[in-house]
């Protein structure tokens, strides 16, 4: 079993949540890479491109949805994908920073 899921729900913020994946990568490298961590991205609809360039994100899950199904009801499809002991549930405009999560 992993130890965390991050839960992102994005809504037509693709760049907050682009910058968002990016920072979560870049301070739990050694997290992600031996699965201890997994990112799980829930787009809720959007229509400014996120859907597009997140399918073809590399080291997430990626859970599209053809239509806004509200804040509450995406982060519930997120945590039936998640396989971590716990989660968190990210803004895509939020930027980890240092060790901020596995210190957690």
């Amino acid at each position: 079993m992993r130890d965390l899921s991050i839960i992102i729900v994005n809504y037509n913020s693709k760049n907050f949540v682009l910058s968002c994946i990016e920072s979560i990568k870049k301070h739990n490298v050694r997290e992600l890479e031996s699965g201890e961590f997994e990112i799980i991205v829930i787009d809720n609809g959007s229509q400014d491109g996120s859907p597009k360039i997140l399918s073809k994100a590399s080291g997430i899950v990626f859970i599209p949805s053809e239509k806004n199904l509200g804040f509450s009801k995406a982060n519930n499809l997120g945590v039936n994908k998640a396989t971590g002991r716990y989660v968190l549930f990210l803004n895509p405009d939020t930027e980890v920073v240092g060790d901020a999560i596995s210190k957690s």
